[in-house]
């Protein structure tokens, strides 16, 4: 049972379901172009029981999960689109690793800047990969052994921006099908396109949302790493 916990699992089935939504209404309505988004609403609405709950939950369940390494490139080129970088050091710990490299040992051994420190600690215990993308595994191990707390953390943020990521593509593609489908069958109202609008204002302000549960999710990796690290070399 702590095991189960410490597992991304249970965190990532809500994140997946809540993710999935968007994108279940978006392919009922790409096989149905004659429904806008308004009429699909209120066909839901009037027809709700709890089998059709179960089936939408079943569904998105397995669309959250499936999507997830789409979404993730998704996230990438929008993150490059919008010129956001989503390690919450940057490429600091690159630079930093570049130039304690050149330095002597004796030289680096004094460092006494966190992120001096940080960096030489990253090298001691877990190493430091040629893509920095690659620590994080590294380091999320070492903290299941050392510092649990900013583990499950770290965890519970990563799966809140798979959520806010999900949500932000399927929004995106839920208004852009809901476009198509208003083009095509004629459907054109204030009500529509409004709704439209507001899919695409929504998927914009969840990729911040995911933006920001990325950049916190390596906060807490890095920093309770730091930490936990520390404890140890004064053991």
């Amino acid at each position: 049972m702590e095991q189960f916990k410490f597992a991304l699992g249970p965190y990532e089935v809500f994140a997946s379901i809540i993710g999935g939504l968007p994108l279940t209404l978006a392919i009922c309505l790409a096989f149905n172009p004659g429904i806008d988004l308004q009429a699909a609403i209120s066909i839901i609405q009037g027809n709700f029981s709890t089998q059709i709950a179960l089936v939408l939950i079943l569904l998105s369940y397995l669309l959250g999960g499936l999507i997830q390494g789409i979404t993730w490139k998704y996230f990438v080129f929008l993150c490059e689109l919008f010129k956001q970088d989503y390690h919450y050091f940057g490429s600091l710990i690159e630079t930093r690793n570049r130039v304690i490299e050149e330095m002597d040992k004796d030289t680096h051994l004094k460092a006494r800047d966190f992120e001096d420190k940080l960096t030489l600690l990253l090298r001691e215990k877990v190493g430091i990969p040629k893509k920095i993308d690659w620590i994080n595994p590294r380091v999320n191990s070492y903290l299941r052994e050392h510092n649990r707390p900013s583990a499950i953390t770290a965890e519970s943020h990563q799966a809140t921006h798979i959520m806010y990521r999900n949500i932000s593509f399927g929004l995106l593609f839920l208004g852009l099908v809901s476009l198509i489908n208003l083009l095509r069958a004629n459907l054109f109202s204030v009500e529509s396109l409004g709704l439209i609008l507001l899919s695409i204002a929504l998927a914009y302000i969840a990729f911040f949302r995911a933006l920001s549960f990325k950049r916190w999710h390596e906060r807490e990796l890095l920093l309770g790493f730091y930490f936990a690290a520390c404890d140890d070399q004064q053991k």
